[in-house]
């Protein structure tokens, strides 16, 4: 009898098992509507992230308050934004648009706040720097807006003039007293943003302001190594003009000829390897040999 009843009650209890199993297994995955309120626990991963039980943020860069977080090693969640109205908002949809001119105008006939930020952490002066919108600018620093304030992509006004090469631009926020290496929240200095994206004259710029051509960014590179990694041989010759010496090891103990190779700049490490740059690591000669066999090398 026992015997019968048993073998009777073992697909039931199988059935009840797998519920069990599936339902644990259910429990250890959040619903869809709680993903989004989930903080990243990856420093390297930057993005909004809203907070319980409010609307899901945009996966965009937010407010200084966001990134505060950065410095004790995240995770953060975005800051409570507040809608802009008026002029501000006219001022940041015109600024968006790029019509620099009726930003101007909007100025003058209302004198509003000229630190306005909009959802996606953009400001006026970050947006007008990368733009290159030297009369913007000088407008904006005249009425008091805040030089080393954060904006869109969580640039600096000079990280985002160094990093899209206007130079006038530059000079003007260095003029007013900008933090020549402040970094942006993605740890970068104004001057290895220049070195990275090829543009000498701001590089040279920077050095003369007195910008450290050695600092290590976050990352642990300095600005030569990172104008290898861009494949930028000027910007390179402006460092190694300015008394930076060629072969200079960052903090992981290479150097720009194994960032050059790297990432596969033959122009790079030709110019390198004709001022006798060693190479730093058998890595290195590796990826060099590559290069010359015209053989991708394994990631």
């Amino acid at each position: 009898m026992l015997s019968r009843h048993s073998k009777g009650l073992r697909p039931l209890s199988f059935l009840v098992l797998t519920l069990c199993l599936s339902q644990a297994a259910q429990a250890q995955v959040p619903p869809p509507s709680q993903v989004d309120a989930m903080a990243s626990r990856d420093v390297g991963v930057w993005s909004d992230f809203a907070r319980p039980l409010a609307p899901a943020a945009s996966n965009k860069p937010t407010d200084d308050a966001s990134f505060s977080a950065i410095s004790r090693g995240g995770p953060w969640t975005a800051a409570d934004w507040q809608p802009l109205s008026g002029a501000s908002q006219t001022l940041m949809a015109q600024a968006r648009a790029g019509q620099w001119a009726d930003v101007l105008a909007t100025l003058k006939a209302h004198n509003p706040d000229v630190d306005p930020r909009d959802r996606d952490g953009a400001t006026l002066l970050t947006l007008a720097a990368r733009q290159g919108q030297l009369d913007a600018v000088r407008e904006l620093l005249r009425r008091g807006a805040d030089v080393d304030r954060r904006g869109l992509l969580g640039f600096t006004p000079l990280c985002a003039a160094a990093a899209a090469g206007h130079d006038l631009v530059v000079q003007e926020l260095l003029r007013s007293g900008a933090e020549a290496e402040r970094w942006s929240a993605q740890g970068q200095p104004p001057l290895h943003l220049a070195a990275r994206a090829g543009h000498a004259r701001v590089v040279r710029t920077l050095l003369a302001s007195g910008a450290r051509a050695l600092a290590w960014n976050q990352a642990g590179r300095h600005a030569l190594v990172e104008a290898a990694l861009g494949g930028q041989t000027e910007a390179i010759g402006a460092l190694v003009e300015a008394g930076v010496p060629a072969a200079a090891p960052d903090r992981h103990g290479l150097n720009a000829l194994h960032a050059a190779a790297m990432h596969r700049h033959v122009a790079v490490v030709a110019w390198l390897r004709q001022r006798g740059v060693p190479v730093p690591h058998p890595l290195t000669q590796v990826l060099l040999d590559a290069m010359t066999e015209g053989v991708q090398p394994t990631p």
